[in-house]
């Protein structure tokens, strides 16, 4: 993930060739009717709920990291126009130039990746402390990049998962290089009871799973929403989700295989909070009144200000404390597991 970057001596009619091959790129593509489809592993239904953490089994082969293209009847292309046929032209000479063809795999075996890959190419510093200088990004899948003969950094980014290799570049032409990303998939939801937890209610934050000398582990991804495929670098993760905005937590380690999609469900027990603060039972809500949420040791779990806030909160004992008009007011609660309640304290 680290980032290089190098210094690239252009000149205009190497500009000139660039700017070419992606015209004629661009006119292939319209001319010969190129289309993508893309397609998503389906959600698991059926799926029991139990505490902690479910793998449901992963779909087979790597066909959720790359395109499904249905088989297409045999048919008779039409005669390339003369403007398809400067594009091919143009293509092979620039092959016929130094450079790479680039491509990637989640494995060894896998399909050639044809979607969400970034590719950026460094030049090797000459110097041990210099930081290396950017010499080429491309977005596209396989992209045919011309170099100066030398030696070149190379990476490739599949969401969260890269790789980079060291390549020689020659002064024949342009040479392909595969690069193995050994990297899978990671689908998170959360559970809350027997019901999925909504989508804007909850997240998930994606650690390594080995700590450091003082114990903390480093962040991968924070903030992750559920459903969506997380691509990671094959290995073992620690993975928290929280339902809530306090301390309704779950954490467990979880394996990601290379060319593989693991989904995993985290069950949550939570209870669920609305405070009110009024003058008498039942009645209405005073306005503008200041909450903490604490432990019985007085730990501080969550604050709001609101005449009805809601808070999700982990099971167990809570002091509640309401400030409005410069008077306090608070009150013991305690909360179980799947629960939906509604705590008034008087105020007076």
């Amino acid at each position: 993930m680290a980032t290089i970057t190098r210094r690239l001596m252009q000149s205009r009619a190497g500009l000139a060739w660039a700017s070419r091959i992606a015209e004629v790129t661009a006119i292939m593509a319209f001319a010969l009717g190129i289309a993508a489809s893309f397609g998503a592993a389906g959600a698991q239904d059926g799926q029991e709920w139990s505490p902690g953490i479910t793998v449901s089994p992963s779909p087979p082969g790597d066909a959720w990291a790359t395109e499904n293209r249905p088989a297409a009847e045999p048919q008779q292309l039409p005669e390339a126009s003369d403007a398809v046929q400067r594009a091919r032209e143009a293509l092979a000479a620039a092959a016929a130039s130094p450079g790479v063809i680039l491509s990637a795999r989640l494995t060894e075996d896998g399909r050639t990746l044809n979607r969400d890959l970034t590719w950026r190419i460094y030049g090797e510093p000459q110097e041990a402390e210099a930081a290396p200088q950017l010499v080429e990004r491309r977005d596209n899948p396989s992209p045919h990049v011309r170099l100066d003969p030398g030696t070149y950094l190379i990476n490739v980014a599949f969401g969260r998962s890269h790789i980079t290799r060291r390549v020689n570049v020659g002064p024949g032409p342009m040479k392909e290089e595969t690069f193995i990303l050994n990297a899978g998939g990671l689908r998170l939801t959360a559970y809350a009871g027997e019901q999925e937890v909504p989508d804007k209610t909850v997240t998930f934050d994606v650690f390594e799973a080995d700590t450091d000398q003082s114990g903390q582990r480093r962040l991968v991804l924070s903030n992750a929403r559920p459903g969506v495929i997380v691509r990671l670098n094959a290995g073992i993760y620690f993975i928290r989700s929280t339902y809530g905005e306090a301390n309704a937590q779950v954490e467990s380690e979880v394996s990601v295989e290379a060319g593989k999609l693991t989904e995993i469900a985290m069950a949550h027990a939570a209870a669920k909070v609305t405070l009110a603060l009024v003058t008498r039972a039942g009645g209405e809500a005073l306005p503008a009144t200041q909450w903490e949420i604490a432990t019985p040791d007085g730990d501080l779990i969550d604050r709001s200000v609101g005449a009805l806030p809601t808070h999700i909160l982990a099971p167990g004992s809570y002091k509640i404390t309401a400030t409005n008009g410069g008077r306090v007011f608070w009150k013991d609660v305690n909360l179980e597991d799947n629960q939906t309640v509604r705590v008034e304290i008087l105020a007076q």
